[in-house]
Parts: C-alpha cells; sequence; structure tokens
C-alpha cells in the first residue's frame, strides 16, 4: 500500500483492516471456546419451546376424554387433598387447551409429589415417572449443574453470546453486501464461511433478543437482590412485602374455609378479560389461610406478564395484587422477558418459528467451529504437535454436537414410551455417540448416518404414538410436527457431503474476516 494513499476502511463501522482483524479473533476465540455449551443450550431451548405441548404428549395416562360436565373446582380439590393431604400448601394448575387434566402439586423437603384428576370423574393418576421435556428443559436452563451455579453460567452464556454476536457482525463488514451468497461446495471453508454468514445475519436480531433474555432470566437470581436491597436500604422485610405482598405465618387456630371455587368465581367476573390459570393454596384450615389466584389475559397468548391475587380464604378480603401492568413501563417489559425469550405470546405457528430460527442459530455455532477448525486441520502448514490436538477437538465438536441431536430423539422416545428410563438413555447415548466419535474415520459419513437415525427415530415416535393411544389435537399437533422434522432431517442428511471434498487447490492464508475470500 502506498504511504499516502489512506487505508481502506469497510463496512458500517468504517473498520480498517486491524480493527476487522482484531474482532475476527475476539469473535473466533469466544466462539471455540464456549461454542459447544452455547450449541447445547440453543438447542435444548428449541426443544424446551415446547413444553406445553410435549406435557399432553408424553403423558397418554391424562388423556382425559369428555364424558359429561366438568366437576367443580372445589369437588376436584378435595380429591386432591385426600389423596396429598390438608396440612401442605398446595399448587393446582386447571385444566387449559394443552392440559386436559387438573394437575395439583405439593412441595416438602425438596421433594414434589405430583398427581392428575379427571375433570369429569375426579380419578386421580399419579404424576410418577420422568418426562423428556423437563429433563431437557432443565438442560437448557442449568445445564444440569447444581443450583443455582448452573443458572447463573447459563445466564453468563447469554453475555458471552451477545458479545459473540455483536464482535461477529464487526468481524464481517461486508455480510450485508453477500446476503443471498452461497456458494456451494467449490471448496469446504468457503461454502461452511458463506453458510455461517448467512445464518448469522438472518438470525441476528432474534440471537440479540434471546442473548439478552436469556442473560437477564439467568443472572436475575444473582443480581435481583442487590438491587432491591439498595432501592429499599437493606431492608429484606420492606422489599419483600412490596413485590409480594405482606408474609402470612399459620397462627394454629382453627377457620372455616371459604369456597375456592366461588373465589375463582368472583375473579373472573371482575376481570372480564382474565382468566385464572393456577391457585396456590397456603396454610389450608387456619385463620391466616390464603389462595394466590394467578390470572392471564383471554386469550393466554400475550406478551405482557398475567396477575396474581391474593385472597384470604377466611373473609375473602385482598391480601395483595401483584400486577406488572401497574408499576410502569420498566416493570411491564420486565414482565416481556420470559414471555419473549420462550414464545409464550403466540400458539403453535410461533413456536414454529422460534425453532427454526433457533435450530439456525445452533447451526451457526457449529459452522462457526467448523470453519475454525477447517482452517487448521493436518493438510495444513500448523505446527506437527498440533495436528493431532486440532483432530482431537474437531472430533470432541462432532460427538458432542451430533450426539446431542440423536440422545435429545431417544429422550424423546423414551419420555413417551418408557418414562422412569429418560436420563440413562440419554446420558449413555450421548456419552457412546461421543466415543464412537473418535473412532470413526469418515466423520461426514458418521454425520450422515446420526441425521438419518434422528429422522428414523422422529418418525418411529410419532407414529408408535398414533397408533397406540387416545389421540387429543395438541398430540396430533406434536406427531405431525415430528414427522416433518423427521423428513427433513433425512433431507438434510442426504444432501449433505459423503466425505470432505478432496480437490486439491491453492489455499489462501488466513485472513481476518475471511476477507481474502469474500472477495470470490
Amino acid at each position: 500500500m502506498s504511504p499516502n494513499k489512506p487505508e481502506k476502511r469497510h463496512g458500517p463501522f468504517k473498520l480498517n483492516r486491524r480493527g476487522v482483524r482484531l474482532f475476527y479473533d475476539i469473535h473466533s476465540w469466544l466462539g471455540i471456546l464456549g461454542g459447544m455449551v452455547l450449541f447445547i443450550c440453543c438447542f435444548s431451548g428449541t426443544l424446551a419451546l415446547f413444553e406445553h405441548e410435549l406435557f399432553d404428549w408424553e403423558k397418554p395416562q391424562i388423556r382425559f376424554a369428555a364424558t359429561g360436565e366438568m366437576l367443580g373446582f372445589d369437588q376436584l380439590f378435595e380429591r386432591a387433598q385426600e389423596r396429598l393431604g390438608t396440612d401442605k400448601d398446595m399448587f393446582v394448575m386447571l385444566p387449559n387447551e394443552h392440559m386436559r387434566g387438573l394437575q395439583a402439586r405439593v412441595f416438602e423437603d425438596g421433594h414434589v409429589e405430583k398427581i392428575f384428576l379427571d375433570p369429569y370423574t375426579g380419578v386421580v393418576v399419579e404424576g410418577s415417572g420422568g418426562t423428556a421435556f423437563e429433563f431437557l428443559t432443565h438442560l437448557h436452563t442449568d445445564l444440569h449443574l447444581p443450583r443455582p451455579f448452573g443458572r447463573y453460567l447459563v445466564g453468563f452464556l447469554g453475555i458471552f453470546m451477545l458479545m459473540s454476536l455483536i464482535s461477529g457482525v464487526m468481524a464481517h463488514p461486508k455480510a450485508l453486501q453477500q446476503l443471498f451468497l452461497l456458494r456451494w461446495r467449490p471448496r469446504m471453508r468457503l461454502t461452511l464461511s458463506d453458510l455461517h454468514k448467512q445464518l448469522g445475519i438472518w438470525g441476528l436480531a432474534f440471537g440479540l433478543v434471546m442473548a439478552f433474555t436469556g442473560a437477564v432470566i439467568g443472572l436475575l437470581g444473582l443480581f435481583a437482590p442487590v438491587m432491591v436491597l439498595s432501592a429499599f436500604g437493606g431492608d429484606v422485610g420492606k422489599a419483600t412485602e412490596a413485590f409480594s405482598g405482606p408474609n402470612s405465618k399459620p397462627t394454629g387456630t382453627a377457620a372455616e374455609m371459604l369456597s375456592i371455587g366461588s373465589l375463582i368465581d368472583r375473579a373472573e367476573q371482575q376481570h372480564p378479560d382474565f382468566v385464572v390459570q393456577s391457585v396456590f393454596v397456603r396454610h389450608w384450615g387456619d385463620e391466616s389461610a390464603e389462595v394466590a389466584l394467578n390470572l392471564d389475559r383471554e386469550p393466554y397468548r400475550q406478551l405482557t406478564a398475567g396477575e396474581t391475587h391474593r385472597v384470604s380464604l377466611v373473609d375473602g378480603t385482598t391480601l395483595h395484587v401483584s400486577a406488572f401492568t401497574e408499576r410502569g413501563v420498566g416493570t411491564r417489559l420486565f414482565g416481556a422477558v420470559q414471555p419473549l425469550h420462550y414464545g409464550l405470546f403466540g400458539g403453535l405457528g410461533l413456536k414454529l418459528l422460534y425453532f427454526a430460527l433457533g435450530i439456525a442459530l445452533s447451526l451457526g455455532i457449529v459452522t462457526g467451529s467448523m470453519i475454525w477448525l477447517e482452517r487448521r486441520k493436518p493438510s495444513r502448514t500448523v505446527e506437527p504437535q498440533l495436528k493431532g490436538q486440532y483432530f482431537w477437538l474437531g472430533r470432541l465438536h462432532l460427538g458432542v454436537c451430533l450426539g446431542l441431536v440423536v440422545a435429545s430423539a431417544l429422550a424423546l422416545a423414551a419420555g413417551r414410551f418408557q418414562p422412569s428410563k429418560v436420563e440413562p438413555v440419554f446420558w449413555l447415548s450421548w456419552l457412546a455417540l461421543l466415543i464412537i466419535a473418535y473412532g470413526v474415520r469418515n466423520a461426514f459419513a458418521y454425520a450422515r448416518v446420526g441425521g438419518f437415525a434422528t429422522a428414523a427415530i422422529l418418525g418411529a415416535i410419532a407414529l408408535g404414538d398414533l397408533m397406540g393411544s387416545t389421540r387429543t389435537e395438541t398430540t396430533v399437533q406434536v406427531n405431525l410436527v415430528l414427522m416433518a422434522l423427521g423428513l427433513l432431517m433425512a433431507s438434510a442428511a442426504a444432501l449433505s457431503p459423503k466425505q470432505a471434498p478432496g480437490a486439491k487447490i491453492s489455499r489462501p492464508p488466513i485472513v481476518a474476516g475471511d476477507m481474502a475470500e469474500s472477495q470470490g
């Protein structure tokens, strides 16, 4: 470059070559250091989106058929108390579009006991047995690490992902000019680079929202106490009372209880735009007894969170109302974080869109790692002692990422047909696939087999459910989606290369932001 000629600057941020290289290095190392954990969190999160749909699908014993008029809430609550006891606080989920039965839960010494009741007959069904969606949801929220440290780690991963997305935008200044550019198979690294940039740009807004909301949800328990205490001068009691109302304790004095069903009816009459989704009963039989009525808008698919009304079970007075809509714009936005993160403000169509964008985000993480590894594969001029390290690192990525996909499909199968086997099936299959990844010669053929295997598993469990149990609208939708995903997986596996392209061409040097290749 001529000393008198100004250095060319790239992209909308007008970065010089050194700036682009700096951000490219930051983006690369962020990706390779945290890529596998980010993939685990993102991929499991796409499955956690369907918590409500999979709940009904995984438990055919609670697909209660309408046999007449529903029993009143008080009758069902009495049946639940007969089974679980009246001396325990009880959380009750009312029947809804995804769960036809009434669910009752009690919490004691860190253990949760759960039952379901047929709302038409009052028959009790035990809630024993794990579910795949709960297992995979915990993989997304805390990576199955001890609480609260696992949740905090996932929250920091959200910040990590934000940094990676921002540095990626800065490292590829010409990405917008190549928004529709995808050069297929002229060279593996070139194809991966184009695909990585397409996935990153098209899914950028979604990725930023998911990373930010995930960080807020994950780190809330770490920073909220500090913010609350600073706002209330260190007075824990005052802070707690401001958000959840006064804390009530049993007095030991017995009192006659009001009908919870009548309180539910009264709340829905006073708030015609809301319906009661669940209730939490505390201190039953004591003069301090109360019920928390959790109301949400009708229909449920709203971005703004609902309200909670704490009502005395002795005289029916309202003790406290928690409503995100009445605490200013900031609080309303905070109340929208979880619905926005999990797509709770829309129906199945919105969740499928979230799923597609989540898969694109996961593929973006995988392609980024593949680019980094492709640059350093043994055929390149690298230090001899590093060749083996890059090989082992590549197979680790292959085993972790592909193994998670196949193991998740097997976990869904176990959750539907053998609920008690979800955890061993998942962990053992993932470990086995990871070990096999180190032994296969052809990584591309291994990935193809994994894709076909996943497709076969999804198709088999969908057909098995359709043929072997009572159908509901939700379960039919889930099975159709599983079969569609199976077809997509089979198509992707069929189109993927059987082996690495073997064309021997001169390879350009490693240049920041893949600028040398982007000129092509």
